[in-house]
């Protein structure tokens, strides 16, 4: 009887460390508070420069883009189309009075590279904004709506003609004095090709209330850089 109760015992105790390893094994691989919105540094393609146009758009209709019909929480908010597809529906939608552009915004860096695109509060001061923009100010968060890095680079060799494109977007509440990552995402595009990115966070959703809020990124196109050029990169990266 009692080598039986050992034997039981010793299977539970065991049974109890396989599914705790299970459980910290998937806690690891999964997103939290101290990875999300934190993307490794990758190496600097001084040999390529990608060509991205951000985007920033709202809807009045929170199905017109991405339909919301399975629910807010279970419908998609990402969809990619080619650029001249995003062009002409955005701009039939703004016809038709359903979205309304905030800004838009192209910038050339190379592969790698994260580059800022923000969203400023008012986006008429843009200019003067990005003009002080310096992360070291810590009132620099106080003059945006959003705060976004953007970047592009080469994945694997499975990714053929694609490239990756990393999106790291943060909400802004001035009257809190915080910022808080609430989109974060890898995909793959070609050039010529333009993301989509709906903003469903609870702050977003909350600040817009019925409208929505995107991000759409397009990859213009990736080039190679000529001797010349990357000597005035060079020139100007040391000057700062």
């Amino acid at each position: 009887m009692k080598k039986r109760f050992f034997a039981a015992a010793f299977a539970l105790l065991a049974l109890t460390v396989i599914n705790m390893g299970r459980a910290n094994a998937q806690s690891q691989s999964c997103p939290n508070q101290m990875t999300f919105g934190v993307h490794d540094s990758l190496a600097v393609d001084n040999s390529l420069q990608s060509q991205i146009e951000v985007t920033y758009f709202t809807t009045n209709d929170p199905n017109v883009f991405l339909s919301e019909k399975a629910g807010l929480r279970r419908s998609a908010s990402y969809t990619s189309l080619s650029s001249n597809q995003f062009l002409a529906k955005i701009e039939k939608l703004q016809s038709e009075g359903l979205a309304s552009i905030k800004k838009s915004q192209s910038a050339t860096s190379f592969l790698g590279e994260m580059a800022e695109l923000n969203l400023e509060r008012n986006p008429a001061d843009a200019r003067m904004v990005n003009a002080s923009f310096s992360t070291a100010d810590p009132n620099y968060i106080y003059k945006l709506d959003r705060e976004t890095e953007v970047g592009v680079s080469r994945g694997s060799s499975l990714d053929g003609d694609y490239y990756r494109v990393s999106l790291v977007s943060w909400f802004v509440d001035v009257k809190a004095g915080r910022k808080s990552a609430d989109y974060d995402s890898d995909v793959l595009l070609k050039p010529g090709q333009t993301a989509v990115f709906k903003l469903m966070g609870n702050d977003e959703v909350g600040r817009s209330g019925s409208a929505r809020s995107y991000i759409a990124v397009t990859l213009r196109a990736v080039n190679k850089v000529g001797l010349a050029s990357l000597g005035r990169n060079s020139k100007a990266l040391a000057s700062r």
